[in-house]
């Protein structure tokens, strides 16, 4: 998200890893069939925000301080390099929140805040959630709360060229296609490419805050937001690596 508050957001944040047991913070030694999922999809999303570390940086050094893939990319490193010893991928809400503290260790600055938020939104959702599985609609649920925790304390909505440019369409089309019973994977794959395309649409968009709101149109016009297109990259990537491992490629 390339334009965003300076200001302390006063949202709770989860435990960092210090404040919890050493048991919950260990890798299972087996993962079941949830827990190989999320592992793939984890680890897919971390790598393709990895690979596109320059060209966020490029489009932010026309759109904002020119390092959002430098940012990124550190985030998406230390979840790596946690998730081999401390995520515990058989439990999901622990593994969202876990996800959270590995981004405010490593990231800093507003974008560690603003992915903090969004981990903790989830993470408070799939919490309420008493059984062991995690379904598809608890997901997009998820999903949908870590949409308004940073809309409400980011100060963005739909049209701001943010990352929400990319997830709000997202969730749009989750929601549809689980509505219509489509296959679960399906819609999320199908909710990945609607990611993609919000993000390539941030090149019509004037940006509403931050550094991005001070560059004129014509400029904005010839890049993309690097954080919409950072949050569809992972999105994406996330979604097909949850098809390959459910249905094959």
């Amino acid at each position: 998200m390339s334009n965003r508050p300076a200001a302390k957001i006063p949202v709770p944040m989860p435990p960092c890893h210090s404040t919890k047991s050493d048991e919950s913070l260990s890798r299972p030694p087996l993962l079941n069939e949830q827990g190989c999922i999320l592992e793939v999809a984890i680890e897919a999303a971390a790598n393709a925000v990895i690979n596109l570390r320059d060209r966020l940086n490029e489009w932010d050094s026309k759109a904002g301080d020119g390092d959002c893939g430098s940012t990124m990319f550190r985030g998406a490193t230390a979840i790596l390099e946690d998730m081999k010893n401390f995520y515990p991928l058989n439990e999901p809400a622990e593994t969202v929140n876990e996800i959270g503290s590995s981004i405010r260790r490593a990231m800093g600055g507003t974008s560690g805040i603003i992915y903090e938020i969004f981990c903790k939104a989830a993470y408070a959702q799939l919490k309420a959630n008493t059984k062991t599985v995690v379904t598809a609609i608890q997901w997009k649920d998820a999903l949908e709360a870590s949409i308004a925790a940073v809309s409400k304390y980011g100060g963005a909505s739909a049209g701001y060229r943010t990352m929400l440019d990319a997830l709000i369409p997202a969730l749009a089309v989750l929601q549809e296609r689980l509505e219509a019973e489509e296959n679960p994977v399906t819609a999320f794959v199908l909710s990945s490419e609607a990611a993609l395309v919000g993000a390539e649409s941030t090149k019509q968009m004037q940006a509403q805050a931050g550094r991005s709101s001070y560059i004129p149109g014509e400029i904005l016009a010839s890049v993309p937001d690097p954080g919409a297109m950072a949050a569809a990259s992972w999105y994406q990537a996330a979604a097909l690596a949850v098809k390959g491992k459910c249905m094959g490629s």
